[in-house]
């Protein structure tokens, strides 16, 4: 009887993240509406603990459903797209008196269109990478660089170059750049030197997420986008080659 509860509470656990997620987003641009830019931006990054939770249990559980997938894009579509526009607008660094207040909204068109892509093209299998930047990792990017400056100078650092990062993020949203969906020190099973030097960074974040994650985020969507740039040099390479030989 107890284990027949427990089947039917399983199922809502995923949902229970989700709305964390939606939650948070919500809280984030109360936040960054009052003046409170520092905490919107955590409560941004603690939606996206809540999205990861989400997808993991979800698989775990085999609790996935269409109505799941499209809730979450729903939360995510809030707490990435909308709290960090709001955010930056709160730290006066857009304004609507100006063309740049466009930029974000880029940022948030594109991100719709990353969810909606993602919507359709959804499996319930788990993906070795996903296709495009996934709006989650873009806005915590642009969220931990805020609390990053704000901790080290007091002060937003550089503002000038939130239009290009927005502009490329928004990009790689949209495009077809391959980004690791498993980390290789989540996929790693024996204990050696280089599980021991992966998990450094991430042994960083976690006592002091103000420093370290901003710099993490930014090596993966750097990484990502090198490597798809090798593997693209590495098909023509490979087409050149059977051109020659035909």
């Amino acid at each position: 009887m107890v284990e027949g509860r427990v089947k039917k509470f399983v199922p809502i656990v995923p949902g229970i993240f989700t709305v964390g997620n939606m939650i948070a987003g919500f809280v984030s641009i109360l936040h960054s509406a009052s003046g409170k830019t520092v905490s919107g931006a955590w409560l941004i990054i603690l939606g996206g603990v809540f999205d990861l939770l989400d997808g993991k249990i979800a698989r775990l559980t085999h609790s996935t459903s269409e109505i799941g997938v499209e809730l979450d894009s729903f939360a995510d579509f809030l707490t990435f797209g909308v709290a960090p526009g709001i955010l930056l607008f709160s730290l006066d660094i857009y304004s609507l008196k100006k063309w740049g207040f466009l930029i974000p909204v880029l940022f948030l068109l594109a991100g719709a269109f990353r969810l909606a892509r993602y919507n359709v093209t959804a499996t319930h299998q788990v993906k070795s990478d996903f296709q495009g930047l996934p709006i989650p990792l873009a806005a915590v990017f642009v969220s931990s660089y805020i609390i990053f400056t704000e901790d080290i100078w007091g002060v937003i650092r550089f503002p000038h170059l939130f239009t290009p990062a927005l502009i490329l993020l928004s990009w790689l949203m949209i495009s077809n750049v391959r980004y690791s969906a498993r980390p290789k020190l989540l996929t790693i099973r024996k204990l050696g030197w280089r599980t021991i030097v992966l998990a450094i960074p991430v042994g960083a974040v976690l006592l002091k997420p103000r420093w370290f994650l901003f710099p993490l985020i930014g090596l993966y969507i750097i990484h990502g986008f090198i490597r798809e740039i090798h593997w693209t040099a590495l098909r023509s390479s490979k087409e050149d080659n059977n051109e020659l030989q035909n």
